[in-house]
């Protein structure tokens, strides 16, 4: 009897869905949720759904998927798929992710941030914990050989004990800035406070829309922020607006140092200098790095490896939700220009509408 084929459909047929597969300067691929699932032997992708007729159709047309919906709802009913991308935006996740678990799912793979609020994002948590479904949060750089090895080299002591980090990325909190607060976590574990200071809402007419549903409604947007870890590192973020691309972390400790982002990966360690007597200098050091696996292809097999009980979920929706809590933390520390906000953050309500 041979191994069991999942049966596979995407919500929101978009750049991170497939389009991204088609970029002909990419060089790194599969780089989608349809890349993933058209390289992988236990998957069929047999439908998707978006609301954009010619973003389905092409979809469709790229990857022979035989059905396409405007309702998703429609899709999970008629197609009955057993693993569910969810690459639509935040706002619509928890609703997704519901309707796909009451629909039998059994696999969800969910684009991030995971939800607007904490209160969300514990709905979700309870589902998939009730239901017994096993749901990854696309937090993609969990499964990336090099970080891995960065968090070995940190535990390992080899750059001693981790005092301090700077972060760099691109636009906003929770929609990039989620990556980076994951790694974080990965690296140094809980955040316990935060502060920060945001750029000006981008968005025209939110204030009227918060008068009018009497709740606290915010919008994704950048700015800095320090955080502190339960294990004393305390990291600067800079998420700011920028006219590139970048996405990367400094890591310093007490014996050396770590500079990790996208295509980049050096590691540092303090040593005798070789040009002044009685100086203690940083000296690069060579670092070998299998980075053959592919991070999308390696999400999925862990995803059905978490459906078969064969693996402990390392990206689950507790992460995602961890994850969220920072990046709504710095929305809380913002709004009250700057205070220290302490977490676990006390406020499930507050909702921050990101992509």
């Amino acid at each position: 009897m041979g191994e069991k084929i999942y049966r596979a459909a995407i919500i929101g047929c978009g750049r991170v869905a497939w389009i991204l597969e088609t970029d002909p300067l990419g060089t790194y691929k599969p780089c989608t949720h349809a890349g993933a699932y058209r390289l992988c032997a236990r998957t069929d992708l047999v439908a998707g759904a978006d609301i954009r007729v010619d973003r389905r159709n092409k979809f469709a047309g790229e990857f022979q998927v035989p059905s396409v919906y405007h309702d998703y709802r429609e899709m999970l009913e008629k197609d009955s798929p057993d693993i569910v991308s969810i690459c639509a935006y935040a706002p619509q996740r928890r609703d997704m992710v519901l309707d796909a678990i009451e629909a039998g799912v059994k696999g969800i793979w969910c684009e991030k941030a995971l939800a607007t609020s904490l209160e969300e994002a514990d709905e979700i948590v309870d589902a998939c914990s009730k239901n017994g479904v096993s749901l990854i949060v696309s937090h993609m750089r969990r499964w990336d050989p090099v970080y891995i090895l960065a968090k070995k080299i940190i535990d390992d002591g080899e750059i001693g004990e981790p005092v301090s980090a700077v972060c760099h990325f691109s636009s906003s909190m929770l929609h990039t800035g989620t990556h980076a607060f994951d790694v974080l976590r990965f690296f140094f574990g809980e955040a316990v406070l935060a502060q920060a200071f945001l750029e000006a809402y981008q968005y025209a007419g939110h204030h009227d829309a918060m008068r009018e549903k009497k709740e606290l409604i915010e919008y994704d947007v950048g700015g800095y922020a320090l955080l502190s870890f339960n294990n004393g590192v305390y990291v600067t973020v800079h998420g700011d607006s920028k006219g590139y691309f970048l996405f990367e972390f400094d890591i310093l400790g007490t014996e050396g140092r770590i500079r990790i982002g996208n295509w980049l990966f050096e590691v540092y360690r303090a040593e005798e200098s070789k040009t002044e007597s009685g100086l203690i200098e940083l000296s690069k050091k060579d670092k070998v790095c299998d980075n053959n696996l592919n991070v999308w292809t390696a999400a999925l097999e862990h995803l059905i490896d978490c459906m078969e009980g064969k693996a402990k979920n390392v990206s689950g929706p507790e992460d995602g939700r961890a994850a969220l809590e920072i990046g709504l933390a710095i929305h809380e520390s913002s709004r009250n220009r700057g205070k220290g906000v302490r977490l676990p953050l006390q406020n499930r309500t507050l909702k921050v509408i990101s992509r």
